[in-house]
């Protein structure tokens, strides 16, 4: 049984679902924002009934819950398809914002206003970024990342298009890995300088704060997502790669070396359908798709097995857990 009861924040083709996790019981207890598909979520570090919520592809605008998905408040972007939103890990009133037309927004006051970051159009390869729909067809940004010790430092991925990062808070911006599809970019908990991309041609990793990178063998073709961190040892990490065979990998040295998991587990698509419980990092949480609908899988032992939940959802695109009571 799962030792302890959590939260799960579900963001589907079909609005935003709140889940209670209680041993092997799943009970929905809200549900909101339908017709959207929710493309990005972050849950507040000191208030799990207080969530960011991004929609876009299948809908539009960021929205913002306070009582854990019963109801919601929009903070603009109704005219922009909202892919990437991070709160800062120590300044909750500063918020990032990706979106499609590609750009970076940034919030001062909790969410109640943006600004454009617009150096990001002068960056040289900006004409060259796309995606497959319509009505836009330009590229998105998303897997926006920062390390609470160096707040100036913002990493984020265009898909498709680049890997764009600042070093002085937004003013300036500069790119790499110019014409890779980049979903996700994560930075080491106890080290700035060390970053990680996941991508569509594999996992990536810097040493030198996402200037150079270096492909990582073990995933060397695998299309990357999510890239989850075991909160009490960071050193051990995990990656979703959908793909053929496993689509889960754990590595326990930072990264050098990795461990296949998951290979009865199904796909989950262009997701980051993969979350690691609040209190107790052995247990992980994923959804995976059967017959069009998302299923949801508990790990009590870091990924080595798993066992199915009985929660049918709407196709998930983003996981999150969090603590079952404010």
């Amino acid at each position: 049984m799962v030792e302890c009861s959590c939260r799960l924040y579900l963001g589907t083709e079909d609005g935003l679902r709140t889940v209670r996790v209680d041993s092997d019981r799943t009970t929905e207890i809200a549900s909101g924002l339908g017709g959207n598909a929710v493309r990005s979520l972050d849950v507040s570090r000191t208030d799990p009934d207080d969530v960011l919520v991004g929609c876009g592809l299948r809908g539009w605008g960021l929205y913002r819950t306070t009582d854990g998905g019963d109801s919601f408040a929009s903070l603009g972007f109704e005219e922009s398809w909202v892919w990437g939103v991070y709160r800062h890990p120590t300044d909750p009133e500063t918020v990032y914002v990706g979106t499609e037309p590609p750009m970076v927004y940034r919030s001062t006051d909790g969410g109640d206003s943006f600004e454009a970051l617009s150096a990001v159009d002068d960056l040289p390869s900006r004409p060259d970024w796309s995606f497959f729909f319509d009505p836009f067809e330009a590229g998105h940004v998303h897997g926006i990342a920062v390390h609470p010790e160096r707040p100036e430092r913002i990493f984020a991925g265009v898909e498709h298009g680049a890997i764009i990062y600042s070093t002085d808070g937004g003013e300036t911006w500069a790119e790499t890995m110019v014409g890779a599809d980049a979903h996700r970019l994560a930075v080491h908990p106890e080290d700035p300088t060390l970053v990680f991309a996941a991508t569509g041609s594999g996992l990536y990793r810097s040493n030198d704060a996402g200037t150079e990178w270096t492909q990582l063998p073990a995933l060397a073709g695998e299309y990357a997502h999510s890239i989850v961190f075991d909160p009490d040892d960071p050193q051990r990490l995990f990656v979703y790669a959908a793909d053929d065979g496993p689509v889960l990998y754990r590595s326990a040295d930072g990264g050098d070396s990795w461990r296949a998991l998951g290979r009865d587990l199904p796909e989950s698509g262009a997701a980051d359908a993969l979350a690691v419980h609040p209190d107790r990092p052995e247990v992980l949480f994923y959804a995976g798709e059967i017959d069009g609908e998302s299923r949801l899988f508990v790990s009590r032992d870091a990924g080595e097995s798993w066992q199915r939940l009985d929660a049918g959802l709407p196709r998930t695109w983003r996981l999150a857990a969090t603590n079952a009571q404010p």
